[in-house]
């Protein structure tokens, strides 16, 4: 009896722990099958949405397609107006060349005719050179009404004035004082003699209150002395700061004095005189009364307007 029961006992004890594991297991299998449910339910949304991007992309492709073939249309049309330019061009360029051709001809006819008018035109300056030269030969010597013997000028030792080209002594001619310009050795040149030959000939031209008096100059093989009245003194030294300054009138008449001789310069005919070297030092000055009065003087880079 007491086995039995135990028997009983532990048979109950094992059905109540299988019926247990039964509820455990069906309570699992109901989670398991709820879980399987929720993902053929994601699957089943998962292969829609793919369906659809799969439609949009093939929509996408299709549009692709379409677009690719228009270009491919475009471009064999742009193509075909390409080559038909190019065919264009080309006919442009040969065109070019015969013309090219065509003036490369025409200038070496040129040149060839240019040479045979530069040798004529080399004989005639010959022939005329020649002829030049044979009238030069009989033309009589021209006197320079402006040259003076070096004999009658006396020169002191008292220098007015000096510069890089020479120097201003006082000197006497014909018993009356003057201003002698004394040309350095060293600047003399068949050029310079020419310059200074062109000066002379502007200053015999020029008679005007307000320009320097030009008494004449030597034309001989020494050094050339250029002969002037005598003044005071030149604008420049008056403008020393050491010294007084010039008042406004006194200002105002030497500025007249110089406007008045360059208009003279200015007015002469039939060439204008252009002075191109005025300056303080250019102004000279003597005293008519209490008052400083101006002349230009220097014509050496002084030259007739063209």
């Amino acid at each position: 009896m007491t086995t039995f029961t135990s028997f009983v006992i532990l048979a109950d004890s094992h059905l109540a722990l299988f019926d247990q594991q039964r509820r455990k297991w069906k309570e699992e299998k109901s989670q398991l099958m709820k879980r399987v449910k929720e993902l053929q339910e994601n699957l089943d949304e998962v292969t829609q949405n793919g369906n659809e991007e799969r439609d949009q992309l093939m929509e996408k492709l299709k549009e692709l397609q379409e677009n690719l073939d228009e270009v491919t249309k475009g471009g064999c049309e742009e193509r075909d107006q390409l080559m038909e330019r190019l065919k264009d061009l080309q006919e442009d360029l040969d065109e070019v060349t015969l013309d090219k051709e065509d003036a490369e001809q025409q200038v070496l006819n040129l040149r060839a005719e240019s040479k045979v008018n530069e040798e004529h035109v080399k004989e005639l300056k010959e022939s005329l050179s020649t002829i030049q030269q044979t009238q030069d030969d009989h033309r009589p010597k021209e006197s320079c009404e402006w040259v003076i013997s070096r004999n009658e000028i006396f020169l002191t030792n008292e220098m007015l004035g000096e510069g890089a080209w020479g120097k201003v002594l006082l000197g006497r001619f014909r018993g009356c004082k003057i201003a002698v310009k004394q040309v350095h050795n060293l600047v003399l040149s068949s050029f310079s003699r020419s310059l200074f030959e062109r000066e002379m000939k502007i200053a015999s031209r020029c008679r005007h209150p307000h320009l320097l008096q030009f008494i004449g100059a030597t034309n001989d093989e020494g050094p050339p002395l250029f002969v002037t009245e005598l003044m005071e003194t030149s604008l420049r030294a008056l403008l020393d700061p050491q010294l007084q300054p010039l008042s406004d009138s006194e200002i105002s008449i030497i500025a007249s004095d110089v406007a008045l001789a360059l208009n003279y310069l200015h007015k002469t005919k039939p060439l204008p005189i252009i002075h191109r070297d005025l300056s303080s030092a250019n102004v000279l000055l003597w005293r008519h009364g209490r008052q400083w009065r101006g002349k230009v003087s220097d014509y050496g880079t002084a030259n007739y307007s063209k």
